[in-house]
């Protein structure tokens, strides 16, 4: 089982690096807003219908709340398409990964969930690292679209507190959940997009492609996180950030620097001894990494 389970983490992130290919390879001729719009389209209407077939309907309660999960997690999502065109896949990779770091200071602050001890100095080697990532103080390699990754990460992280927060009220359908972040995803890519551009050809191919990827790798991730060990999981997802790399170097002529691999290095250390004191403390949240990736 627990081989089984490293199969689908390693599977689950290889899909949704070349999930993140498709995405920059279309960035250059389409909005990433509409991007983000085709990829819950079709899952919108598999959802909505499910729901209708099981009967289930959209609830009264908690709207402003479902609308708020819906909202961060589709500006999130077009915040990382905008920064999967605009930056290396390396880097924008590797900023999406301090979600799960963001989930971990949001669940605090706002959850009132407690921190493990011993936290702090691997918080604060993160911080240092994505200070690297960003450069905020060279004027020449500063780069807005390295704020605009972690503004989509922070986003991912807000929808998983608000998921939290309903979770705990009991009273939601996983599915009505997710059709709110769906439609809203939809509603957050139109409004994101400037001027809405008709794909051609295997343009839609690729639409297609995206939507089916991102189904398939929602399948092999949930299937890690219920047959293996959490942390383990979340270690292997950053298979991810190296399968991106290759992707970037093969297909767009992108090199790794110096920088970028120490701090990816940094940022992976300290996320996998975060994730082990938080499972040492109580549960680790598996929900929160599926929501995260999936985003």
């Amino acid at each position: 089982m627990v081989k089984k389970g490293l199969i689908y983490a390693v599977l689950s992130a290889v899909l949704l690096s070349t999930m993140n290919l498709f995405v920059k390879m279309l960035g250059s001729t389409i909005p990433s807003g509409e991007i983000a719009f085709f990829r819950v389209f079709f899952g919108t209407i598999a959802v909505l219908i499910v729901m209708y077939v099981k009967g289930i309907s959209f609830s009264k309660e908690d709207r402003g709340l479902l609308v708020m999960r819906g909202l961060y997690g589709g500006l999130g999502m077009v915040c990382n398409f905008i920064a999967l065109v605009h930056m290396k896949m390396s880097d924008a990779t590797i900023l999406f990964q301090t979600s799960g770091i963001f989930v971990f200071i949001f669940s605090a602050l706002f959850l009132k969930e407690s921190v493990p001890k011993g936290a702090g100095k691997w918080l604060l080697l993160i911080f240092a690292a994505v200070m690297v990532m960003v450069n905020p103080f060279n004027f020449d390699s500063f780069s807005w679209y390295a704020l605009v990754a972690l503004l989509g990460a922070a986003l991912s992280a807000a929808a998983y507190t608000t998921i939290r927060t309903i979770s705990k009220r009991g009273n939601h359908s996983n599915f009505e959940i997710m059709a709110y972040f769906l439609i809203t995803g939809m509603i957050a890519g139109l409004v994101t997009t400037d001027g809405f551009v008709m794909p051609q050809g295997k343009q839609w191919l690729i639409i297609f492609a995206i939507g089916a990827i991102t189904v398939v790798a929602q399948f092999f991730l949930t299937g890690a996180f219920v047959t293996t060990n959490a942390v383990v999981a979340q270690f292997l997802q950053y298979i991810g950030v190296f399968v991106s790399s290759f992707y970037g170097f093969l297909f767009f002529g992108e090199n790794l620097s110096i920088e970028t691999i120490l701090a990816g290095i940094a940022m992976f250390v300290a996320s996998v001894m975060l994730a082990r004191l938080k499972e040492q403390s109580g549960p680790v949240g598996e929900g929160k990494v599926i929501e995260d990736k999936v985003k």
